[in-house]
């Protein structure tokens, strides 16, 4: 019988080697005093809050259309992540004749970038039982593998830009926190998929947050 631990490893281990394979060498990337630092796509400079700890990069594949990677940094307390900051570098395949099509009408500007900022929250386990491939579920499996648990109710604060001419390529910055640190629940979020005023209150202080967990040197 293969161990389920063992069983996500080659899956990640398979990932990185399509990456290399099919997609050729990603951009110089690396994290210094917990600073990444990125080449190309975009060339950037991202410090995250020494409370967070670094703790690796996988790739990922969205069905045969885009491709990128996910680095992240968690806080955690006896393996249990309280907080989690990701870094993803995506971009349409090569053979894909698409585009990002944000808008950045009164987006905010971050070093070089404008930003494109929302908030959300989710489950784990429905992300799961939706898609057991997209980015969530292989970020939370990537965190298992190196010890680390996951609550199920998420909070994220996104920041998104478009970071080549040809609008092919995007940079995400995720800012996570646990739901129950919040003192509710997911449902009491959402109503008829529109956001309650529990919510909006919790979502903007979400922000704030985000905000002095990272800067763009």
């Amino acid at each position: 019988m293969i161990r389920k631990g063992y069983r996500k490893s080659c899956g990640l281990l398979f990932l990185l080697l399509v990456e290399s394979v099919v997609f050729g060498q990603a951009p110089d990337r690396r994290v210094v005093d917990n600073t990444l630092i990125s080449a190309a796509l975009p060339r950037i400079e991202v410090e995250i809050d020494k409370s967070f700890k670094y703790i690796g990069r996988f790739p990922f594949r969205i069905r045969n259309v885009a491709a990128g990677e996910r680095h992240l940094f968690v806080e955690a307390a006896n393996g249990k992540v309280e907080r989690m900051f990701i870094e993803q570098f995506e971009g349409f395949l090569p053979h894909i004749d698409n585009f990002y099509r944000y808008k950045f009408e009164n987006a905010m500007e971050l070093g070089a970038f404008k930003f494109r900022q929302n908030n959300y929250a989710y489950s784990n386990k429905q992300a799961r039982k939706e898609n057991p491939f997209s980015e969530g579920v292989l970020t939370e499996d990537f965190l298992k593998i190196r010890g680390f648990e996951l609550e199920d109710e998420l909070m994220m604060s996104r920041f998104v830009a478009v970071v080549s001419e040809d609008k092919k390529h995007e940079f995400i910055l995720y800012y996570a926190e646990n739901v129950s640190e919040s003192d509710h629940t997911l449902d009491e979020f959402y109503e008829n998929d529109k956001p309650t005023a529990i919510w909006i209150q919790i979502s903007a202080g979400l922000t704030e947050r985000s905000l002095k967990s990272f800067k763009i040197i």
